[in-house]
């Protein structure tokens, strides 16, 4: 009878491995602590977007309880504007902004969010989330040194609308939020006589604003 002769193995393997020794992981495959950690990552994240999905009102105390253990990572990677996290309803940071010009030129208002911005819907929200980041520093500003004009962030806005309008001298920051309005006033005033609709822009939906300070365009 003959023998059945053994498999061939690899070319490879009797290059990379020598007689007792186990055949070394294939190129360009991961470590085993590469893949654990880049697996609890994953995990981590979409642990974290759904429990800020189902945090939101209406929820549970447990719920409330785990979307907050995730919210410094929520701030870390600027997370809060994702879908059904608009759920929750905070009012809407607004940044009005009073430029001015020299004498003969009249002074312009530039608003964050501007409601007449064009092009795709991300602008809109790239603006909202502008504004929130901008609200939530000169609230920072304004509790550690109590003066809103230190925050970072609303310099550099200034500095940055000095430079998109020439001639521009300085910059005066406002601060309001709009309010989101009650169901029950929405439908008494949708069922008053004449009313075709609500008008989700009025001033009473507004705080007032509140002055964050002025800056002068030259730097000082």
């Amino acid at each position: 009878m003959e023998k059945k002769s053994r498999p061939a193995e690899p070319l490879a393997a009797t290059f990379t491995t020598a007689p007792g020794e186990a055949a070394s992981p294939r190129a360009g495959t991961w470590p085993g602590w590469a893949r654990g950690l880049a697996s609890f990552a994953l995990f981590y994240h979409m642990a974290a977007v759904v429990s800020g999905a189902l945090g939101v009102p209406p929820s549970s105390f447990l719920e409330r309880r785990v979307a907050d253990f995730f919210r410094p990572y929520h701030d870390l990677v600027d997370q809060g504007y994702a879908y059904r996290y608009y759920a929750e309803p905070p009012p809407t940071p607004v940044i009005t902004a009073t430029l001015r010009f020299c004498e003969g030129r009249p002074d312009q208002t530039v608003r964050l969010p501007d409601r007449n911005i064009s092009g795709p819907r991300m602008r809109h929200q790239r603006q909202l989330a502008l504004a929130n980041a901008l609200f939530t520093d000169v609230a920072d500003a304004r509790r550690m040194t109590g003066d809103a004009a230190k925050s970072r962030l609303a310099a550099a806005y200034a500095r940055h609308l000095c430079t998109v309008h020439p001639g521009c001298t300085g910059v005066i920051l406002h601060a309001s939020q709009h309010l989101i309005p009650d169901p029950g006033h929405v439908q008494e005033a949708l069922s008053a006589p004449g009313q075709p609709r609500f008008d989700l822009f009025d001033e009473s939906l507004f705080t007032t604003p509140e002055w964050i300070g002025e800056f002068a365009c030259d730097g000082s």
